[in-house]
């Protein structure tokens, strides 16, 4: 990449799961040959031994399926990965995906052995996913009310985890904007949307390949919606920029979306020919 997104560094398995979401979920039911997914990333200035590794990781955390068909590998998604492809569809496609309706807030707080390092990297992505910032160590602070049904399930999956959470409102008095600063780096969360602007507002290059662009698109902008924890905008201070990182998105999305699904599939088509 050597355009305004290089600024922001995307791992190949963020690359792979935009891709997914956006060009694979529910238009292709059928595992797709590793070609597809080699060419796509390979557009995005990635290696294909990068590509092949986040392919087996994705295997491994049971996202994708692998399929042998003599020389031929292919992946398709399953049944977690639908799940949660189509969840997250409707944040990415929310009219509003920073407009805080709710005065309350939802605390959290969790409790594990410091030994368990990948489930607790794995509940602070989810965390991190559903809005809330760190107050302090193993208390954690969300906008509005969480359903925590799917974080407590992360949980569920070991021992020794403890999770408790509740929904409270601010009692008189109390510096609001204060807990707000010390969850979240606002100045850094004002510059993420500044650079997804800068990115995609306005004429994008016609001579990139529309695949790669499409995906490209998709996976910055879940990395803005990881980011943003859709805070009161009271808060925010004046001119804050997610209300038009959103439009910026919505005009990019309709402009780049046709020629992306054309492109894609006649991508496909000529990988399962080639078989």
């Amino acid at each position: 990449m050597t355009d305004r997104a290089a600024a922001v560094r995307f791992k190949p398995q963020d690359l792979l799961l935009a891709l997914a979401g956006a060009l694979v979920l529910d238009r292709f039911e059928d595992p797709l040959p590793t070609r597809v997914f080699l060419d796509v990333l390979r557009s995005l200035g990635g290696s294909d031994e990068a590509t092949r590794s986040a392919l087996t990781r994705l295997t491994e955390r049971g996202l994708l399926t692998r399929h042998q068909d003599g020389r031929v590998a292919s992946y398709g998604l399953t049944g977690t990965s639908r799940r949660l492809l189509r969840e997250g569809r409707e944040r990415v496609g929310a009219a509003e995906p920073f407009h805080q309706t709710s005065s309350d807030w939802t605390l959290l707080s969790f409790s594990l052995p410091e030994t368990q390092r990948y489930v607790r990297n794995r509940l602070r992505s989810r965390l991190s996913w559903a809005g809330f910032g760190c107050l302090r160590d193993g208390l954690w602070l969300a906008p509005g009310r969480v359903d925590l049904d799917r974080i407590v399930a992360v949980g569920a999956e070991v021992g020794g985890l403890q999770i408790d959470g509740f929904v409270a409102s601010p009692t008189p008095g109390t510096d609001v904007a204060r807990f707000v600063r010390r969850a979240w780096d606002l100045d850094a969360l004002r510059r993420e949307h500044e650079e997804f602007i800068r990115r995609w507002e306005g004429s994008l290059a016609r001579d990139r390949d529309p695949v790669a662009l499409f995906t490209l698109l998709g996976a910055h902008w879940i990395r803005l919606l990881r980011l943003d924890p859709v805070l009161p905008e009271r808060y925010l201070g004046e001119d804050w920029p997610a209300r038009r990182s959103a439009s910026v998105h919505r005009a990019a999305f309709a402009s780049l979306e046709p020629q992306a699904l054309a492109a894609f599939a006649r991508m496909v088509e000529d990988a399962r020919a080639r078989r």
